[in-house]
């Protein structure tokens, strides 16, 4: 659709091609093309009614020389005789961010720090103009996502859009505006349309304490921003009250979660005091985490004892680290030895709250941090373990050890790191922190083997293929390690007999490490395979054969095992056995919530649903910030045993809310939710 000929004439003959894009509540967006600069660009046509009141031709002229990387050029700002606003500026390719989450669902913790280090610096360049720009409308929709995976903040029509401290107030965008942004003069209140004029009154008086807008206006909106990436939802109205992110099921630290709360604190005053410092605080960020996450260790370990497959037959060097009595250091390292002492004999809670003392002394040292994720890991407490190691790398000092000595921890803990990514599937981050491991330590076979599994796993089969074979060159790389590639590679191709072949070897192998992870596979295969009894086979003989402590998963596997039987057969007999099973990893302190959940399950199975119920009541105390102890609370409430149906309805939506924002896809909750529908249709 192109503008009438009339219209083209408003902005002179440099311009043609107009194309309609889109028409929003403050303007319409067209495509244009700017013949003297053989550019395409974009027009916005700001209506007229959203003129507030005189524009003075040098803030126009300061948004024409705005040069950021981060920003579009404006090449003009034209006054129509038509008495519309014309702001022409660059056509960014790519799609905003509203669009991209509506796309790709809500964005990582990495992700998100990315792009809010880029808001804050693109906006501390805004306010150190003379005078100093105001955007006002930070918001999804004025975010572009460039093809190189940057932003550009677009829209600056509320930015002319100002006098006197004041905007006009139906520019704002409820859940991004800041409070002070509803707190309007009795001019500008008059200039609301009467059918809204009584709802921005309530507005109006209640953000009557809270000033005029400044610099901090800004800060509200970058948190605000931050706040629609990590959970896909935009905030309530800032005069409401906004659901905390602590009661979203999603991966963030608290220093990230509490810099996000600081600059979407009501008060102006309580915010940053400049989008610099906010950016600062986001740079400093790991730094914050590293003390947070050893307070976290000091005052919420619980006693645990070892309980899960130890992938890594290497974790003797940090029982074994060679330590120098030098006197710069020297309290440290005796407070990390102290833990090796506690860690070998198994008193992992004391360890770990040994530990978090060195950290809280000295976190910028790589020792304590090697000890604490590897026993972290051997709990199977993996995302622990990648919260306190991310970043920890390349922030330690070499301290008191020798280069090679330093090279050498870094590579075995980005070998935890990366092996940690990998037992949660996130194959890239496994992959990514392994290529590091056997940069610094070229010499380990271990971490090419475990590198190229995680290529496999990932995708990348020929890639995986070489990284195999530069495993079979190395010298001191063992015959079972090329035996597990293999494996590894087979099951990742789908084939599952062949993998089988190399697996079963391994099984029998003396390292009890590669013993373990060779039962997890080949009983993966068998249930790939559909042989359940299979399966079933093979996890018993490795209950049998491996210690206690280094069984747990295959423990939890077996569990689920007899219970996918037990629901295949209707047998009673393999209820039983799941339960018996997951009451023994509840008994030694190690079981996950899929471990409790699944006891419940069993004894729900079996009838005793008054057990099963006290069970989940207590998973959902122990997790109240995941959905699946509510849903399966709501899933044992619509049993016609227990048949408490209001209860049913509560605990739905408590899952509900929390199952929106944790961005996984779970077919537990479509049941529930059809279950939930079938119940409103019988009036239930």
């Amino acid at each position: 659709m192109l503008l009438s000929d009339s219209s083209v004439s408003v902005l002179g003959p440099d311009y043609e091609n107009l194309t309609l894009m889109s028409t929003g509540g403050m303007g319409v967006l067209y495509r244009a093309h700017k013949r003297g600069l053989d550019v395409d660009v974009v027009v916005k046509r700001v209506k007229p009614q959203f003129r507030g009141g005189t524009i003075e031709t040098r803030e126009a002229g300061i948004l024409k020389n705005l040069r950021n990387e981060f920003l579009p050029r404006i090449y003009d700002i034209i006054y129509g005789a038509d008495g519309f606003l014309y702001t022409v500026m660059d056509c960014i390719p790519g799609c905003n961010l509203q669009e991209y989450v509506e796309r790709h669902g809500a964005v990582s913790q990495k992700q998100c720090l990315k792009w809010l280090k880029q808001l804050c610096a693109v906006i501390a360049y805004l306010h150190r103009q003379k005078p100093p720009v105001f955007h006002c409308d930070i918001k999804p929709q004025n975010i572009m996502i460039t093809p190189d995976g940057d932003i550009c903040l677009i829209d600056f029509n509320i930015s002319l859009i100002y006098e006197d401290a004041e905007l006009n107030a139906l520019g704002v965008t409820h859940g991004y505006a800041a409070p002070e942004q509803y707190n309007l003069s009795p001019k500008a209140l008059d200039r609301i349309p009467a059918e809204a004029r009584a709802r921005w009154n309530a507005w109006s008086r209640a953000a009557a304490g809270y000033g005029k807008i400044s610099e901090r206006t800004d800060l509200y909106g970058i948190g605000a921003v931050g706040y629609f990436m990590l959970t896909g939802y935009a905030p309530a109205h800032s005069l409401d009250s906004v659901i905390p992110l602590s009661r979203y099921n999603i991966k963030l630290t608290d220093a990230l979660r509490e810099v996000l709360e600081q600059a979407m604190r009501p008060a102006p005053g309580d915010r940053f005091p400049s989008a610099q410092a906010m950016g600062t605080a986001l740079e400093n960020l790991k730094k914050t985490d590293r003390r947070y996450r050893s307070w976290k260790l000091r005052c919420q370990l619980t006693a645990v004892a070892l309980g899960t497959l130890a992938l890594l037959s290497v974790f003797c060097v940090w029982l074994g680290f060679e330590y120098r009595g030098r006197e710069a250091g020297a309290q440290y390292l005796q407070i990390v030895a102290e833990a090796d002492g506690l860690i070998a004999q198994q008193r992992y809670d004391e360890g770990l709250g040994v530990l978090s003392g060195a950290i809280a002394m000295d976190g910028d040292r790589i020792e304590a941090y090697i000890r604490a994720s590897a026993a972290l890991y051997r709990l199977g407490r993996y995302g622990e373990c990648i919260d306190l190691l991310d970043g920890a790398g390349a922030a330690c000092t070499q301290g008191d050890m020798s280069q090679e000595e330093f090279g050498f921890a870094q590579a075995e803990l980005n070998y935890i790191l990366g092996s940690c990514y990998f037992q949660e599937e996130r194959y890239e981050e496994a992959v990514q922190s392994l290529e590091l491991a056997s940069w610094f330590d070229k010499e380990e076979p271990l971490y090419i083997r475990d590198l190229a599994v995680a290529q496999a796993m990932k995708g990348n089969l020929e890639e995986a293929g070489r990284t195999c074979e530069t495993l079979k060159a190395m010298p001191n790389a063992g015959s079972e390690d090329i035996l597990l590639v293999e494996g590894e590679l087979a099951y990742a191709e789908g084939r599952y007999e062949d993998a089988l072949t190399p697996l079963t070897q391994l099984t029998r192998s003396r390292d009890a490490a590669l013993s373990g992870r060779s039962y997890l596979l080949a009983a993966q295969c068998r249930r790939r395979m559909g042989d359940l009894a299979g399966e079933i086979g093979v996890l018993e003989e490795a209950r049998s054969v491996l210690d206690v402590s280094a069984s747990a998963v295959h423990t939890e596997r077996l569990a689920e095992a007899y219970l996918q039987r037990g629901t295949a057969d209707g047998s009673s007999s393999d209820y039983e056995r799941a339960y018996a099973l997951c009451a023994e990893l509840m008994e030694r302190g190690t079981a996950s919530i899929s471990v409790r959940l699944n006891g419940g399950l069993a004894l729900q199975y079996l009838g005793r649903t008054a057990e099963a119920l006290e069970l989940i009541e207590a998973i959902v105390a122990d997790y109240p910030n995941s959905y699946r102890g509510y849903a399966r609370l709501a899933l044992l409430c619509l049993d016609q045993q227990v048949g408490d149906y209001p209860r049913a309805r509560e605990a739905y939506k408590q899952a509900e809310a929390l199952y929106s924002g944790a961005g996984v896809q779970d077919s537990e909750m479509t049941y529930l939710a059809s279950l939930m529908a079938e119940l409103a249709a019988d009036g239930g």
